[in-house]
């Protein structure tokens, strides 16, 4: 029994080498283990430091994009589809004829596609015309004093219509022209006015459409 007692007792103490260590020993150990941490360190902080060279002009750096899945795909296409729905319909120009000139008040409204005439001839009764843009083949505008119409000429099959509406006021007359007349020369010549907002158009399509003696 003492002699299990012993045998127990040495295989629990801790190794010699490291009991026998003199102190001059363990500091150089220490000092190793802190050399080897402090290098690690100088190496992250040279790291971090240094400049990382931008690619020469005119490099071409590849890069990685994801694909994308169908549905995805969709969603993005019907955002795209409600954003031109929208945009099509932003009103660049919404004119009224002069009550009581006219009893029931004529309406033209210019959007970014087309142009509708709203004519009223009794209390909830209206006749609506659309015509696209691309389809007016002329306008005019005849003004006096205060007052003035417009008529407006369009392709329809291989015919010419003609809308003439009256009584406007003189200088809304004048504007309707001008929006119209500088849309129609816009898309004649294939300028792309989509990058355009409301205000931007509306200023640039007026000056197209205003005569150069005017």
């Amino acid at each position: 029994m003492p002699s299990q007692r012993q045998d127990a007792k040495d295989n629990q103490s801790p190794p010699s080498s490291t009991l026998s260590m003199s102190p001059a020993s363990w500091m150089r150990r220490s000092k190793k283990l802190g050399n080897v941490a402090m290098h690690g360190i100088y190496a992250t902080r040279r790291f971090l430091d240094s400049e990382i060279a931008a690619p020469a002009p005119g490099t071409i750096v590849p890069t990685l994009v994801a694909p994308e899945d169908a549905h995805t795909s969709n969603l993005r296409k019907i955002d795209k589809l409600r954003n031109i729905a929208k945009r099509s319909h932003e009103v660049l120009a919404s004119v009224n004829t002069v009550f009581p000139m006219t009893f029931f008040v004529d309406t033209v409204i210019v959007d970014r596609t087309k142009v509708t005439i709203i004519n009223r001839t009794f209390f909830f009764t209206a006749k609506t015309i659309s015509v696209r843009i691309e389809d007016i083949l002329n306008v005019t505008c005849s003004v006096g004093p205060f007052f003035g119409s417009v008529m407006i000429s369009s392709r329809v099959m291989n015919s010419t219509d003609h809308f003439e509406i009256e009584r406007f006021w003189r200088h809304d007359a004048i504007m309707l022209k001008h929006i119209i007349q500088g849309y129609m020369i816009a898309l004649h010549n294939d300028v792309d006015t989509t990058q355009l907002n409301r205000e931007e158009l509306i200023e640039h399509l007026i000056e197209l459409g205003h005569e150069s003696g005017g």
